[in-house]
C-alpha cells in the first residue's frame, strides 16, 4: 500500500511539477493515468486492497437483496413529505410573524 501511494504522489509531482519537461499536456496526462493504474493495480494486491475488494463484493451481494419502492409508493411518499414541509412552514411563518408582533409590541 505504501508503494502505491508513493506511485501517486510521484505521479503528482510529474503532472504538476514537470521535472522531466514533458512539453505537452497529453504526455503528462498519460504519464499521470499510467501512474494511476499501476498503484491501483498494486493496492488491489495488498491485503487492504483484497479486503476493499472482499467488502465492494459483499455489498453488490446486499444491494440485490434490497427490496426497492415501486414508482407509485415513490411518487406518494415524496407528495406526503412535500405537504408536511408547507404545514411546518407555515406554521413557522405563522410562530415567526407572532413572536416579531411581541418584540414590536415590548420595544415601542
Amino acid at each position: 500500500m505504501n508503494l502505491s501511494i508513493l506511485i501517486v504522489i510521484a505521479s503528482l509531482v510529474v503532472f504538476y511539477l514537470d521535472p522531466l519537461g514533458l512539453v505537452t499536456t497529453l504526455y503528462k496526462v498519460l504519464l499521470l493515468l499510467v501512474g494511476l493504474v499501476i498503484a491501483g493495480l498494486i493496492f488491489f494486491k495488498s491485503p487492504q486492497g483484497k479486503r476493499l475488494s472482499t467488502f465492494i463484493n459483499e455489498t453488490k451481494i446486499e444491494l440485490r437483496k434490497v427490496v426497492w419502492p415501486t414508482r407509485d409508493e415513490t411518487v406518494k411518499t415524496t407528495g406526503m413529505i412535500m405537504v408536511a414541509v408547507v404545514i411546518v412552514a407555515i406554521f413557522l411563518w405563522i410562530v415567526d410573524a407572532f413572536f416579531s408582533w411581541m418584540v414590536q409590541l415590548l420595544t415601542n
